[in-house]
């Protein structure tokens, strides 16, 4: 009897361990990874389908000739800040949440960067779980109503949160092969549209985007819908450095995401979406009998950023529809996971109270269930230039931090942590309103580029004016991330 209970209690002790996965600890050197390895992670959320839809959703903007230099231009952007920001975690061990309580935030201001952190992720998770309901809509021919939202929104939500407690390791291990098929399939796509259908692919190569006007407002266009992701994939990016055996590791970690996310999935984004939009009208007139040629083309022109999945499943049937859910089944594993990282950060430093990362991938998804019912689908591109003003802002104050302020100095034996950095908390707020207004106010469209060039400036003044300690007490050590036992 004694021993099965010991038994249970060990296997349950190994279960919350493995699960728990150093939210607030620093990853131990045993547990480090190979950069070629770590990259997988990103590449996964790099070939989600909301990624898929901002990539072809900027060509379709801007053509392909801007579209593809937006798309180079941001990837630059994400590899320097990913490199950056990967080196920081590298050094900290800890998730970027936790190491925002070191550099640029404070233990108790961290929440502030923590509460950016879970806007962008849920809304992530949201974004993915909403891209893959209206897929499955088309695929079956439902009726958008109540219980078929309860219906497939709670199996996605129970799956997603399957994967991120239990399944994360086995979502990773498998990521390869879910990435390559999906990109196989994707290429399939490609040869459908230009070879069997005949579409000439000079059409695509030659196509000259929706916006009106000279190549800079197509610059913006495209880069107003693809800049915005690059403080995203750096974000994620320094979340899994803190695994990172070197800093070569970092470097292929680095480059991974963005490359991957702003010139691969743009490239096969755009020539689905572009070439496929006639035969997804013919697909639309077909089903609907009294649907105009015109209202068919509006609704395929809104699939691309709406309902991307719908182009898997028209022309690939049961492959598409299959091939979308084993796509977002590991970004979404990711995205959960990251979310609760997050979540556990904000209680942590509010309460001091060290809630389980199980319990915050619950929280977690509710969240994003709460973001599909307020419409963020339908707010995409509003969401993606707030989200770009916010991360921008919150990687360029740890950026600056850590490398300008500090000199790229850290000792974790003993730093010291203030509970509030105000210098960090003033130059956020001053730095993303700033970005924000810029863009709501009409001035510039891009405004999220500005807001890393107010915080190099702003923080370290503000920083000298309100050195480490003012109006504010430490954090003791074990306050600011929990040693591995």
């Amino acid at each position: 009897m004694n021993s099965n209970a010991d038994s249970g209690v060990k296997q349950q002790s190994n279960l919350a361990r493995a699960a728990e996965d150093h939210s607030l600890q620093r990853v131990p050197d045993g547990e480090r990874q190979s950069g070629w390895k770590l990259a997988l992670s990103p590449i996964s959320v790099a070939t989600a389908l909301v990624l898929f839809a901002v990539g072809g959703f900027s060509i379709m903007l801007a053509g392909f000739s801007i579209g593809m230099v937006s798309g180079v231009v941001v990837a630059i952007i994400g590899v320097f800040l990913g490199k950056a920001l990967g080196t920081i975690g590298f050094r900290t061990g800890v998730s970027s949440t936790v190491t925002s309580r070191i550099f640029g935030f404070g233990q108790k201001g961290s929440v502030l960067g923590s509460a950016i952190f879970a806007f962008m992720i849920l809304g992530f998770l949201a974004l993915e779980s909403a891209l893959l309901y209206e897929g499955t809509l088309v695929m079956f021919s439902l009726e958008d109503t109540l219980m078929t939202k309860v219906c497939i929104y709670g199996v996605l939500t129970l799956a997603w949160i399957l994967l991120a407690i239990f399944g994360l390791k086995l979502a990773l291990r498998a990521s390869a092969i879910m990435t390559t098929i999906t990109l196989l399939v994707t290429v399939w796509l490609i040869i459908q549209i230009y070879v069997v259908q005949g579409t000439n692919p000079l059409d695509f190569f030659t196509y000259e985007g929706m916006v009106p006007g000279n190549g800079w407002a197509k610059f913006q266009a495209a880069f107003g819908v693809m800049g915005a992701t690059a403080g995203t994939i750096a974000l994620v990016t320094m979340d899994f450095s803190r695994y990172a055996r070197s800093d070569k590791d970092v470097s292929i970690l680095a480059a991974a995401g963005p490359i991957t996310q702003n010139i691969i999935m743009t490239v096969l984004g755009g020539m689905v979406t572009v070439g496929a939009v006639p035969q997804v009208v013919d697909y639309l007139l077909a089903r609907n009998a009294g649907m105009s040629p015109e209202e068919a083309g509006a609704v395929a022109g809104g699939y691309v950023m709406g309902n991307t999945g719908a182009f898997f499943v028209i022309f690939a049937g049961w492959l598409g529809f299959l091939t979308i859910y084993a796509a977002q089944a590991k970004a979404q594993a990711i995205n959960a996971y990251s979310g609760s990282l997050t979540l556990v950060n904000i209680v942590d430093a509010l309460t001091g109270r060290r809630p389980g990362r199980p319990l915050m991938v619950v929280v977690g998804n509710v969240i994003a269930l709460i973001m599909i019912a307020g419409g963020i689908l339908g707010k995409f591109t509003e969401w993606l230039s707030y989200l770009g003003a916010m991360t921008f802002s919150m990687a360029a104050i740890m950026i600056v931090d850590f490398y300008i302020v500090r000199r790229g100095k850290y000792d974790p034996s003993s730093a010291k942590v203030e509970n509030w950095n105000w210098a960090g908390l003033i130059t956020m707020a001053i730095a993303a309103s700033v970005g924000i207004a810029l863009m709501v106010t009409g001035t510039f469209s891009i405004g999220f580029i500005i807001s890393p060039f107010v915080v190099l400036i702003v923080y370290p003044i503000l920083r000298k004016l309100l050195p480490e300690g003012t109006a504010s007490s430490y954090a003791e050590a074990n306050d600011v991330f929990e040693e591995a036992r």
